[in-house]
């Protein structure tokens, strides 16, 4: 089974969703997770979507978390049933804490975008309240290469030692071109030191590119260039997304 644990899906921004379930077919991806785009705090395409194929879509929502009506649109995304996470920058969680411990205590999974790196949630991420949602940090945590010397990214593996904290492998064509040589490293450690129980591939489709593209991040995975040991390997296509994202009651959905 292969699941992507993170696609866009719009229709303002990026591609709607015949053209993320085109991608998925040509790629072989059975079931998707379709998360917001930044600045898109209104999410009914989303919902739309997730309604139109509850058993193999997903939604992440995304509201202003630091806004004066963050509480109402948090309960708004609760309520329709539709949603199983909310997306937050860095920034959101470190002025917004609160919405953030809300969003876990009710179940939802924080996606969490650190486009500066993680060190700047390290210290929030111990003041959230506990509860059933998870923390999702997408794109290895945003590392930087220079060249082809990666210059920051190490950074994540300190998020380890939280057990409700996962990464998703994606997003490495911000940082550098495929194969993305300078990050190999950086994903040996990570499935070493979270544990491939705590590892989602994920496609950051279309902005990593077209299906082709995406095909040939996830071959890195299926082809094991990264040298993991081969059992970790369905579990990060696939077997871990279909846990944390599909597994479970889906009340209001369908």
């Amino acid at each position: 089974m292969i699941i992507d644990a993170y696609t866009h899906c719009g229709v303002e921004k990026f591609q709607p969703l015949p053209d993320v379930q085109a991608m998925m077919r040509t790629v072989g991806i059975s079931k998707a997770v379709l998360a917001q785009h930044l600045g898109q705090f209104d999410n009914s395409y989303i919902e739309s979507c997730v309604r139109s194929t509850p058993q193999t879509l997903v939604g992440v929502a995304m509201i202003d978390a630091a806004g004066s009506n963050a509480r109402s649109a948090l309960d708004k995304v609760l309520e329709s049933g539709a949603f199983r996470g909310l997306r937050i920058t860095a920034e959101m969680l470190v002025s917004a804490p609160a919405i953030a411990s809300a969003a876990l205590e009710q179940g939802l999974h924080l996606v969490l975008y650190c486009p500066d790196g993680t060190e700047v949630i390290a210290a929030a991420l111990g003041d959230l309240a506990a509860g059933p949602g998870r923390i999702i940090v997408t794109h290895l945590g945003s590392p930087q290469v220079a060249g082809d010397v990666m210059t920051r990214g190490a950074e994540v593996l300190a998020l380890a030692s939280d057990p409700r904290v996962l990464v998703t492998l994606s997003g490495a064509g911000m940082a550098c071109f495929s194969p993305h040589a300078p990050l190999h490293p950086l994903v040996r450690s990570v499935v070493s030191e979270f544990g491939a129980d705590r590892v989602l591939w994920a496609s950051n489709f279309p902005v990593t590119g077209d299906a082709v593209a995406v095909a040939a991040d996830l071959r890195l995975l299926q082809d094991n260039v990264w040298g993991l040991d081969p059992s970790a390997i369905a579990e990060i296509q696939g077997n871990v997304a279909n846990r944390i994202w599909f597994a479970g009651s889906r009340e209001g959905v369908g």
